[in-house]
């Protein structure tokens, strides 16, 4: 699995194809082992230094669209990937529509179970909350969503901004656009706009930390 080129949320289709059988020892066996080789794939992820928070978009139009990873919808892409990195990391984990709440999670539970406990509302879209939810200083800051927001047409650097002079603190800022559309909820420093999801990001996170030039570097070093 770790060797794999699977990627983590194929196990979670196949739980969720598995689920739909008739119960018995066999099926539920199989649950187990696919929930375990969830777990494993999960090891991949790394651990951050420092406080971090994991934003969930949990609005409607999560729900509605097809990704182009697997045709899946943009909720289950995010929903994986939020669970596997807050466990991972025991992270602050929060999620948001028209308005934002933590949530509380068992960091020992399987990622399917936290998984399996988020609640999608069918809401709007509100990235201001965020930070007028956030109640204290983050190094770094990883939101999941399909980026269907700009409440009143107007970008949420201003209540990200505030949350900054708050707490005295410039979190990095990782914005994943599942739906690939391109739209950023905060245009400025330090805020690093990434479409699409697979393994590698992380290994692209802990480089940006690193170096905000990193990925240019490296395209740099390729000989044509």
């Amino acid at each position: 699995i770790k060797n794999s080129l699977v990627l983590p949320f194929r196990f979670l289709a196949a739980s969720d194809e598995i689920k739909k059988m008739t119960s018995n020892a066999s099926v539920r066996k199989v649950l187990a082992a696919i929930s375990k080789a969830l777990d494993i794939s999960a090891e991949n992820v790394p651990v951050f230094e420092g406080e971090t928070l994991v934003v969930l978009d949990v609005s409607g139009s999560m729900t509605h669209n097809a990704n182009t990873l697997g045709n899946k919808s943009p909720h289950i892409i995010g929903g994986l990937f939020a669970a596997m990195i807050a466990k991972k990391n025991n992270s602050d984990f929060m999620t948001f529509d028209g308005s934002a709440r933590y949530i509380s999670y068992n960091p020992l539970d399987t990622i399917t179970s936290i998984v399996s406990r988020i609640s999608f509302n069918g809401g709007s879209t509100d990235f201001h909350t965020i930070f007028k939810t956030a109640n204290k200083k983050y190094d770094r800051v990883i939101i999941l969503s399909d980026m269907q927001g700009w409440v009143q047409a107007r970008a949420a650097n201003g209540p990200f901004a505030e949350y900054k002079r708050k707490f005295n603190v410039t979190p990095y800022l990782y914005s994943f656009d599942l739906q690939n559309y391109g739209s950023m909820q905060f245009p400025e420093n330090n805020v690093f706009c990434v479409a699409g999801f697979s393994d590698k990001i992380f290994d692209i996170m802990q480089l940006l930390e690193q170096d905000k030039k990193a990925l240019i570097n490296e395209i740099k070093k390729v000989k044509l």
